[in-house]
């Protein structure tokens, strides 16, 4: 005789029910990864270093004998990887509960800009569709078209370097806008440029509005419904006053674009070519071509600067670095011809040179925040619901057990890759420009971007410390990194 239907369905609604309650015990019993506790209402915010945070985590994972740590910031929960393994296992394995980004309501929404390319929630639909069309516009094969680009940018940096050496900043800086505004927008930049500025202030108040720790709205969003007339209300004010500028900021290389197309005469760039495939009025399609077209200039002009001048500094520092990449220049592309981005595929040690700038010198010590999206365990440590997770990349390229002798600046050690594996020397690209569904979509064109611009600089010039002692190797904190400079000098090869 066959169970009656009410008998199936209660013993399935005993087994869901015995399944919920084994799921809340587990996650009860479980507790969550060690680290400092706090006080009640701030949490560890005044604990936390006010520069080189990512050092001071690390001696927290030692201390407390865990790569994974966490602690509270306010009220928000804050979990950090300090190793490769849990990076991968959570990051890059489970990127489907891993990919969003922690709410930053100063710069999401007092600011208006929850829809940028680098913040904006991966279950939002456009996340996806921003990527499609970065990976399109900037990814491996679009790097190619835009290889005669980079050559005269290259070559509009060498006469900058030649007329005045000492502005080597301004230079590797205009060199960085030149080419992503040109594939952005089209556009060509020109001395003290206009358009150069207003992305630069973009910059500047996105990184305010992005401190961590700084805004008490990111954390206790009910004080965003305070008027913004009270004495303590001052966020609001200042965001209303950012937001307005952002707004206009963002807009006018967009509407320049739209402005030469209507007059027939624009270069083909990355926003034309997806305005007019865009079929009739469509606001939102044009809305997302915006911020993608934005997402570009930010992703690209300030890291690829960063990793500029700690290239520069280290040549300055490892003289001997410097000349066996000129060697190997010199007998590639010899002394006469400027280096092009054909030949850069025929240097060995050149690359393995900029692998070693990026595991020495990260121009992210701390990856950008993610967010999980439900309540998950790991290594018997329990992972909570929105909590912030970030990965500490400085602590992961300094591990001795990845990298021997990490704090030596070392090419050869990428320069013959016989005895590298995943477990010693692994290429520290992958660590180096983010992980899972929020890895950067032009880690090819920025890659061969500072290829071509470190070769050129090595062909054409010699590099030197001008200071009488070999100074220590220290780093500036923010967003992004890079080796603080010290004097050197700049002066053509002979």
């Amino acid at each position: 005789m066959s169970p009656s239907p009410s008998y199936l369905f209660s013993t399935l609604i005993l087994l869901v029910l015995v399944a919920i309650r084994a799921y809340i015990f587990t996650f009860r019993r479980l507790s969550l990864p060690p680290g400092p506790r706090g006080s009640f209402f701030l949490g560890v915010k005044n604990r936390l270093a006010s520069s080189a945070p990512w050092k001071q985590y690390a001696q927290w994972a030692s201390h407390y004998g865990s790569s994974v740590i966490s602690f509270l910031i306010y009220n928000r929960r804050v979990i950090v990887l300090n190793d490769s393994k849990s990076v991968h296992d959570l990051l890059d394995k489970r990127a489907n509960i891993y990919s969003d980004r922690p709410k930053a309501w100063m710069y999401h929404e007092i600011c208006a800009r929850g829809k940028s390319v680098f913040n904006i929630s991966s279950l939002d639909s456009r996340h996806k569709q921003y990527r499609r069309l970065l990976q399109e516009g900037v990814g491996a094969m679009a790097t190619l078209q835009y290889s005669s680009l980079l050559d005269a940018m290259a070559d509009m940096m060498v006469e900058g370097f030649i007329d005045s050496p000492e502005k080597y900043v301004h230079h590797l800086r205009r060199n960085s806008a030149a080419v992503i505004m040109k594939v952005a927008y089209g556009y060509t930049v020109t001395e003290n440029d206009d358009f150069i500025k207003v992305a630069e202030e973009s910059a500047m108040i996105s990184a305010q509005t992005l401190a961590p720790g700084r805004w008490l709205v990111d954390y206790y969003p009910i004080v965003r419904f305070l008027p913004s007339w009270l004495p303590f209300a001052g966020f609001k004010r200042q965001g209303a006053e950012w937001k307005q500028r952002l707004d206009s900021l963002s807009g006018v290389p967009h509407e320049w674009v739209k402005k030469q197309m209507a007059l027939g005469r624009y270069t083909e760039s990355f926003t034309s070519r997806l305005l007019n495939a865009k079929s009739g009025s469509d606001p939102e399609g044009e809305d997302i071509i915006k911020w993608c077209a934005g997402g570009l200039y930010a992703g690209a002009a300030d890291t690829t600067v960063s990793a500029m001048i700690s290239f520069l500094m280290l040549m300055a520092r490892y003289s001997q670095v410097q000349e066996r990449a000129q060697a190997e220049i010199d007998d590639v592309i010899g002394r006469v011809d400027s280096p092009r981005t054909a030949v850069l595929s025929k240097l060995v040690y050149l690359p393995a040179v900029l692998k070693e700038i990026l595991r020495f010198a990260p121009v992210a010590n701390l990856a950008l925040p993610h967010k999980v999206v439900c309540e998950d365990t790991y290594g018997g440590f329990r992972i909570p619901k929105d909590a912030t997770i970030i990965a500490n990349v400085w602590a992961i390229m300094h591990d001795p057990q990845l990298y021997p002798k990490p704090f030596e600046f070392d090419p050869s050690r990428f320069a013959d890759t016989s005895h590298n594996s995943l477990s010693v020397n692994p290429d520290p690209r992958q660590f180096a420009f983010g992980y899972g569904r929020r890895t950067c979509p032009g880690i090819q064109f920025a890659e061969v971007s500072m290829l071509l611009s470190m070769a050129n600089i090595l062909s054409k010039f010699t590099i030197a410390c001008t200071e009488q002692f070999l100074p220590e190797i220290e780093f500036s904190s923010g967003i992004t990194s890079h080796v603080k400079p010290f004097g050197i000098c700049i002066t053509p090869r002979t």
